[in-house]
């Protein structure tokens, strides 16, 4: 598919938010292209990708039950803020309807793939998470 568009897998992750540069090697290229090596394996990126563009995607809503074993879980959010993927006025809101009082940690400068930009902040921020969680 992405061949098939004259596209390449490194436009395609620019296009989605991806911004550190720095860390881009023929093998780092090949580990993202591998599960897309022929057009059927595109299928689940493009309904994915399909879906959103329609608004067929839904979140369930879970029972009572679930909702209140859910909402008493400790939650993180780290949002890059150069995410061109997922918007943040969608899916931020959303996060803080399940956990109100959850932080959310923004980082400038970081795209959809948050855990290639700033692989060393992500990690620290989880670590200082679970250790007050």
């Amino acid at each position: 598919m992405l061949e098939q568009l004259s596209f390449s897998i490194l436009s395609t992750l620019k296009l989605n938010g991806f911004e550190n540069n720095a860390i881009i090697t023929d093998k780092w290229l090949s580990a993202y292209a591998a599960p897309f090596a022929t057009p059927a394996d595109c299928l689940g990126a493009i309904g994915w990708a399909k879906g959103f563009a329609t608004g067929a995607h839904t979140f369930e809503t879970p029972d009572a039950s679930a909702d209140r074993v859910i909402r008493a879980k400790p939650a993180l959010a780290i949002w890059g803020e150069v995410d061109r993927t997922l918007a943040a006025e969608h899916f931020l809101p959303l996060f803080a309807s399940v956990f109100p009082t959850a932080p959310v940690k923004h980082l400038g400068g970081v795209g959809h793939y948050c855990f290639e930009d700033a692989p060393e902040t992500i990690a620290m921020l989880i670590m200082d998470f679970l250790r007050q969680s």
